[in-house]
Parts: C-alpha cells; structure tokens; sequence
C-alpha cells in the first residue's frame, strides 16, 4: 500500500492515527452493544464480565484518542476481536448452570474455553501494543466464509448425525479457511480433536450429547 513506510513495517503517522481512531471506536461501541445486552440475560451478568467489558471499551477509547499507541495493527486488532468473542461467550453462557465455584454443568465448557482463549489472546494484544509487526493488509473473504460455514454446518448436524461427524466435519471446513492448507494434516488432527470432543463432553463433562447418528 503507498502510506506504508518503505523498509518498516509502520503506516504514516496520519493514516496510523485515522485506523486507529475508527478501530478503536469500534471496540468501543461493540464493547457497549455488548454491556447493554448483558441487562437482558435471566441470571445477573458477574461484575467480573460487566468489568471486563468496561475495561475492553476503555482500552478502545484510549486507542481511538491516542492515548494508547498500537504498534502491530494485526496481533491487537486481532486479539481484542477474540477477547470480545470470550466476552460473548461469557454473557451467552451465563444462563446455564455449572462453572460455578466446583460444580460442573452445561456452562463448563463454554466459560472454561472462553477464559483461555481470553488469557491467550490478552497475550497477542499485550505484543500487538509493544512489538513492531505489519499492518492490517487487504481484507479476505475466504476466512468468513468458511469459519461461519463450519459454525453453521455444527448447528445443522450435530442432533441429527451426532457429536463425532458433526465435529469432525466443523474441523475440516474451518481448515479450508486457510489458502495453503495441508489435508493429511487437517485429517489426523480432525480425528485427534475429534476424538478428544468425544470423550470430554459425554463422559468428562457428562453433557446429553449422542455420538453417532439415529437411524429409527
């Protein structure tokens, strides 16, 4: 792109303040769309959540007005949209027991998931703010596709033809989001993540999920 610095890997300061005053806007407002529907939910939202959203939007505002200098666009913006995915999570799942001090349920998996990919990608965010790194490139529609076909594909059949095709087959589509994707690989690690989903949410996690399809 012609605003990007020959020999590094930074924008113009003019063209750095502009991405960064409408991204972080927009975790901002995202951030406020999500603290007003946690109002909504039957359980009480924790003031932990209610907290982290605060703090999510604040650091989108200090981005937006300069106050906080992102040096590496793609590790930050990418990290904070998989925060604000755990913080979706966090409020989705609210309703369903489990996960409360010891006790085990429904909400287990979902708040236990969401936690780590939080830390981890606090981690990305945390570099993206401190490291030097390229800046948002052309965007691609590959990805979207696939990722949310593989979401949807999930939902269609994990009732009608169980846990283990449904799983596998979500696996596969998301790797065909990337464009050097390696399908010996894809396969085995489908059947390793596969296999671990089978036996951590019927037995592990004792969720009603049946494994394979019903015929009768």
């Amino acid at each position: 792109m012609s605003d990007v610095t020959s020999g590094d890997y930074s924008r113009t300061p003019e063209s750095q303040q502009k991405y960064d005053f409408y991204g972080g806007l927009t975790l901002a407002v995202v951030a406020a769309l999500l603290m007003i529907g946690s109002f909504f939910t039957r359980t009480p939202v924790p003031l932990t959540s209610r907290g982290a959203i605060i703090v999510f939007a604040a650091t989108g505002i200090a981005v937006a007005f300069g106050w906080l200098r992102v040096k590496n666009q793609q590790d930050f913006y990418g990290g904070m949209a998989l925060i604000m995915l755990s913080l979706i999570a966090f409020v989705a799942s609210n309703d369903l027991p489990g996960m409360r001090g010891f006790a085990f349920g429904p909400g287990t998996a979902p708040r236990l998931f969401a936690l780590v990919l939080a830390l981890l990608s606090l981690v990305v965010v945390v570099m993206g703010l401190f490291l030097p790194g390229p800046h948002i490139g052309a965007y691609k529609i590959r990805g979207v596709i696939f990722i949310v076909g593989a979401i949807l594909a999930f939902a269609a059949t994990i009732r009608s033809l169980g846990l283990v095709i449904a799983a596998f087959s979500c696996i596969v589509i998301c790797a065909a989001a990337a464009e050097d994707i390696k399908w010996r690989e894809t396969v085995i690690w489908g059947i390793i993540l596969t296999t671990f989903c089978a036996f951590l949410f019927p037995y592990g996690l004792n969720l009603p999920f049946q494994l394979w399809p019903r015929f009768n």
